[in-house]
């Protein structure tokens, strides 16, 4: 059973309410998103453009600018190396068309995730300077390839990195790569404020600043739809300034005059503006599709694309992707779940999956750990031994833990809530009970903490109250929607659907008044719920219709209803 935490402050919420015009409810979250001054509340209420800090506070960055500058007055090739997932393509695209409106000329070169790997190679440097280019830029990668960075200044190339993620360090302090400039904000000396933007929020800022320098501001508008899609889709804090890129971002998206992307909103019929969760369940899967089961070019050649025709032939291809890519991870998901419940005692679950494509090994390790609240490692079989995928739990550095037991691996890095490794298939067995041998994890830390803001009955979740809690918006990492908890919930009525029947159509009833929910999740929040209270003969009744009286309390997000009006409700979990 999960355990049902909330937090306690001493507040008045009625004159944040009077404040802002809103429910004690509303007033309430936005405390509980730590929000404790009025500046706080204001920035986040009103996340507009202006309050994004100067990008010329972002060390080298002008100095990359000027240099970007100067080679498209001299007309030299600049080649983008980028990355193939949402953001390395996302952030690439934003390069290649702001610099390309700015008169570049410009070309790019995205990894293939099998025959290259992650992130720039010397081979591409020594490429490049094959190819004619004078100059690279690397976006959402680089920090990290100083080899790379070195031989592309061997050969004479000029040599920018763009890049967000950790810069790596040794004992004498920040391991940079050797080149003109560095643009990341984690690096030390950096005074920009925010350090959490992604590849695409680090290359958004960047020809932002080129295109106001040169007298066209305005037209930065139509890449921030790109950077609040490479923000959702890689998962950093909706907090900051990446909510204010995403909040701008989505709404400039309707308008956006991308025929590849509104190709894949097309495709996808939404029927309704799309939000943050579209992006990151919907759009995301769709790019992220590409370079994970062919290469992430068709990606950006959507993006790329100058017709409607192509955009649709693209668009079509990689939805044809993505569906491929859930028949996977639906297969490994359920060959993983068999093998945890044969023999899955350990508190690290690592499972070798010989045969699961090693693209979703990351999303399956993912979805076991949501179902066990365990650490997850996923491993696979490829053509130079084992690989892996790791993703953890709070209490769990995964990639320390991993690094423990480098002697019997031949790659690994990570961080603390995921990693990735190579070894060789004789040195698995040693390396899943070295694992667990060296695993502290106490009972009390293999149960999942859910958060909740409030308890409130059903009937006091209003479309007005509801509506101010769309102000929350954009929810995701850091930012989570309104959850609230109610006691006491009778389920009236029970239908499943879905693939595997996983999700369950409710009416709920609280006092005499009932209302519509659903639980995308019904075989791990539900079902167990009414069975634990009153048996499995209780669940089979609800399942056939028959009303039973059962009760559970329940942890819900409200939601209105935009077909019929009124308020649905999602359940998070059951007890």
């Amino acid at each position: 059973m999960r355990r049902w935490v909330t937090k306690k402050y001493q507040i008045d919420c009625g004159k944040i309410a009077a404040r802002y015009g809103v429910s004690e409810i509303m007033a309430e979250v936005l405390v509980k998103r730590g929000l404790f001054d009025w500046q706080d509340m204001d920035d986040y209420l009103f996340p507009d453009m202006n309050r994004l800090a100067d990008a010329c506070l972002m060390k080298d960055l002008v100095k990359a600018a000027g240099i970007l500058a100067e080679n498209i007055r001299q007309g030299k090739r600049i080649l983008i190396v980028g990355d193939y997932d949402v953001d390395g393509v996302i952030s690439t695209y934003i390069l290649h068309r702001g610099l390309g409106m700015l008169g570049a000329n410009v070309g790019y070169r995205l990894p293939h995730r099998v025959r290259d790997g992650y992130g720039m190679r010397p081979y591409m440097a020594e490429e490049a300077k094959e190819g004619g280019y004078d100059t690279i830029i690397t976006c959402d990668n680089g920090i990290s390839a100083g080899d790379a960075v070195a031989r592309g200044k061997e050969l004479g190339l000029t040599m920018i990195v763009t890049d967000h993620h950790e810069v790596p360090e040794n004992d004498h302090g920040e391991v940079l790569p050797p080149a003109d400039c560095v643009v990341n904000p984690k690096q030390r000396g950096c005074r920009y404020p925010w350090k959490e933007l992604c590849g695409g929020g680090i290359a958004y800022r960047l020809v932002a600043h080129m295109l106001e320098g040169a007298g066209r501001a305005e037209e930065a508008k139509e890449l921030l739809p790109f950077a609040a899609i490479a923000t959702v889709c890689d998962v950093v804090p909706l907090l900051g300034e990446n909510r204010i890129l995403v909040k701008n971002g989505l709404d400039l998206l309707g308008d956006c005059p991308n025929p590849g992307l509104q190709a894949l909103i097309r495709l996808q019929d939404f029927h309704r503006p799309v939000g943050a969760g579209d992006l990151g369940f919907r759009i995301g899967p769709c790019i992220n599709a590409a370079g994970r089961l062919a290469d992430a070019e068709l990606a950006l050649e959507l993006l790329l694309a100058g017709d409607e025709d192509l955009a649709q032939k693209r668009g079509q291809e990689l939805l044809a992707l993505n569906e491929r890519r859930k028949d996977y991870t639906a297969d490994a998901v359920r060959r993983a779940v068999e093998m945890v419940e044969r023999d899955g005692d350990d508190g690290v679950l690592a499972l070798l999956l010989e045969d699961c494509h090693e693209s979703v090994a990351g999303i399956v390790a993912g979805r076991i750990r949501e179902k066990y609240y365990r650490p997850v490692l996923i491993v696979t079989k490829g053509a130079k031994g084992l690989k892996g995928s790791a993703r953890s739990i709070p209490g769990y550095h995964m990639q320390r833990e991993i690094e423990k037991c480098q002697s019997l691996l031949t790659e690994f890095g990570g961080h603390a809530m995921a990693a990735g490794f190579s070894l060789e298939e004789e040195n698995f067995e040693a390396f899943r009970q070295l694992l667990n041998d060296n695993c502290a994890l106490r009972d009390e830390d293999l149960v999942e903490t859910m958060h909740f803001d409030r308890e409130v009955p059903l009937g006091q979740m209003t479309e007005q109250v509801v509506g101010e809690l769309e102000g929350l918006e954009p929810v995701g990492e850091g930012n989570p929607g309104g959850v609230f908890a109610c006691r006491g919930i009778e389920i009236a009525g029970v239908q499943l659907c879905g693939r595997d029947y996983q999700i369950a159509r409710l009416r709920l009833r609280d006092g005499v008044r009932s209302y519509a929910g659903v639980d995308f999740h019904c075989e791990d929040r539900l079902k167990p719920a009414v069975i634990d209270r009153y048996g499995e003969a209780s669940w089979e009744a609800l399942v056939q219709g028959q009303s039973t009286g059962c009760q559970v309390d329940v942890l819900y997000r409200p939601k209105i209803n935009q077909r019929f009006g009124g308020v649905d409700f999602e359940i998070v979990d059951c007890r």
